[in-house]
């Protein structure tokens, strides 16, 4: 289940709710996300970890410089995963 948006200057990632009926899927992030995009190729995707982190502890505010727009109905998508080797 699609969440939320969170981002900043530099990234923006899509919060994820793992739907796992049987509890075989676990998450080794501390939050289940989909990195949507950077700013520029000097970000790396896997700050939006870091992004995270701080959303979770600050939350989202224009002091924390962190935004999030909660999607008011949680989109449920069905896919594949894979691990992403390389930035195309």
């Amino acid at each position: 289940m699609l969440e939320r948006v969170v981002f900043d200057d530099r990234i923006m990632a899509i919060v994820v709710r793992l739907s796992d009926q049987d509890d075989q899927w676990q998450c080794v992030n501390r939050v289940a996300h989909i990195t949507v995009g950077t700013r520029d190729d000097s970000v790396k995707p896997k700050e939006s970890n870091d992004l995270l982190a701080r959303w979770l502890e600050v939350g989202s505010s224009p002091e924390t410089q962190i935004g999030e727009i909660v999607f008011t109905e949680k989109p449920v998508l069905k896919g594949t995963v894979a691990p992403v080797l390389a930035k195309w």
